[in-house]
């Protein structure tokens, strides 16, 4: 029955999808790469240890599993010494980043984050800050150089480094903001009220500088199957009409499930085919303790990355679950945000929209086939080298590229397979684990030469590297090859110049 659900849910999503197709997250490499299925272990073992939680002292919850009893309003929440409550955000260059008065002894420390990756067939997009996260204090005086390395890590810890890439100017992009509310019991009215007077005040903001050109969706859930979508917009009079007056709980007051709310908020979102970047704000201040789907949780998330929706979860308060949130935000290429006080909430929806709006953001042409693997940064020319990474995919199917990283040697169509051993094998290890697949060889040129000489160079370097796939063993018949010269750059060119290194590349491309 569950592979039925999922079967439903997928269809759905990639019909309608867009293309052809605060705790500081860190997540080692080793979690990293247990892969999806880890949602899924956590997930059901956070089910043990909540029933644990509801059986012992915590009776003043009110909530029974398996009833429909409400959980009653936390009344205050235990604020840790150490906290630094949530500040506007503001940029300084390295030079000024340490000048300013520090509260509780707690010096700013800089830190990367990497987030919300999305894939199109033939480029990759990550996003990244460098700042301290509990100041709100980020950098704003980055630029390439700063960039050591970009990689792509397989499970097996195989990786490639990624050669083609740039640092994109600040642009205008045609955002999808998802606002999923927790109204469970223990938030209680007075919280509720400024929930969502919180996430009105955010969007207003944001509505007067983005022109018209975001759009925005509020869900509000608690437990026991009761979601509602209460408007997907791009007019504030609709967006007000939604959250104002505010009305606390009603309708709601219940259990908390996330996991059902997801559901709802990715299922929503993959009907979107505009606009490029959809992200959902979750926020809770509690256990996800009575879902009803029968999805698996990594089954959402994958469905979530296959169609770029990356999920940005706040956890407010001390009795929400930390890991469960952490590894729902890396595993789907969001941020994740902690808050202790409702006086919080304007501040923190704010910052959430402007987090995403000033983050740097790379273009990349991914080097590596792999539905589970992490995106890698690591930065230079700062205080003191910083590496950050989050989840990726470049999927296995019709139309998705990857750039084969192979120099060759001026007018030589000569493989070097000694020197490229490990590019050359991670494509043969694809095509030996997916025989059902065809590929074509692509190659590319910049503008310098002659357009004849570049085209027949191109088409022969292509049918060096598909030698090398058939003296492998992989069937001729599954490789087409083909010489395209200039014709189509995948970075642009400045000035009229006609030399782009970025453009001289070998594409692999599934069929």
């Amino acid at each position: 029955m569950k592979k039925y659900y999922f079967l439903l849910f997928t269809l759905l999503c990639f019909n309608l999808a867009s293309y052809p197709q605060n705790d500081s997250l860190e997540v080692t490499r080793n979690q990293a790469r247990k892969g999806l299925s880890e949602l899924d272990e956590f997930a059901a073992e956070a089910i043990e240890n909540i029933k644990e939680f509801f059986k012992g002292k915590n009776r003043r919850f009110g909530y029974k599993i398996g009833t429909d009893k409400h959980e009653k309003v936390i009344e205050k929440q235990n604020i840790p010494k150490n906290y630094i409550s949530t500040k506007p955000i503001v940029g300084a260059s390295q030079v000024d980043f340490r000048s300013f008065e520090i509260e509780k002894n707690i010096n700013p420390e800089l830190e990367l984050k990497v987030t919300y990756p999305r894939i199109t067939p033939t480029k990759g997009y990550v996003s990244f800050q460098v700042g301290d996260f509990n100041y709100k204090r980020y950098l704003n005086d980055l630029n390439s150089d700063n960039i050591e390395y970009i990689k792509l890590i397989s499970s097996d810890s195989s990786y490639c480094v990624v050669q083609k890439y740039r640092l994109l100017p600040k642009r205008d992009l045609n955002r999808h903001f998802s606002f999923v509310l927790d109204h469970s019991g223990s938030m209680g009215d007075d919280r509720a009220n400024l929930l969502q007077l919180g996430v009105f005040n955010a969007i207003k903001n944001n509505f007067k500088k983005d022109k018209n050109k975001d759009t925005y969706s509020i869900h509000k859930f608690d437990g026991e199957g009761n979601i509602k979508h209460l408007v997907t917009s791009k007019k504030i009079d609709e967006i007000k009409n939604a959250l104002l007056p505010t009305n606390g709980l009603l309708g709601f007051g219940r259990s908390t499930a996330i996991k059902d709310a997801l559901f709802q908020a990715v299922d929503s979102l993959c009907k979107d085919q505009t606009s490029d970047s959809k992200i959902i704000i979750l926020f809770t201040d509690g256990f996800s303790n009575t879902d009803r789907n029968k999805l698996a949780l990594s089954d959402i998330i994958r469905t979530a990355i296959d169609n770029n929706i990356n999920i940005a979860p706040v956890g407010f308060g001390n009795y929400f679950d930390l890991d469960y949130l952490s590894k729902i935000a890396y595993y789907s290429g969001g941020n994740f945000y902690r808050v202790y006080h409702e006086d919080e909430f304007d501040q923190l929806f704010d910052n959430i929209i402007t987090d995403i709006e000033l983050s740097y953001e790379i273009e990349f042409s991914p080097c590596m086939f792999g539905e589970e693997i992490q995106v890698e940064i690591k930065t230079k020319g700062l205080e003191k080298p910083l590496v950050g990474s989050t989840f990726f995919s470049t999927p296995i199917k019709s139309g998705y590229t990857i750039d084969l990283n192979l120099l060759f040697t001026s007018g030589s169509a000569v493989v070097d397979e000694e020197r490229y051993a490990d590019e050359l094998r991670q494509v043969t290890q694809v095509m030996r684990y997916r025989p059902d697949i065809r590929i074509i060889i692509e190659g590319h040129t910049d503008r310098v030469g002659g357009e004849k000489y570049n085209v027949d160079l191109s088409l022969k370097r292509a049918r060096a590297i598909k030698r090398y796939f058939v003296n492998q063993g992989i069937a001729d018949e599954r490789i087409e090859t083909n010489g395209l010269g200039w014709s189509m750059p995948a970075y642009p060119y400045t000035n009229n110049e006609k030399e782009n290194s970025l453009n001289r590349r070998i594409e692999i491309r599934i069929k």
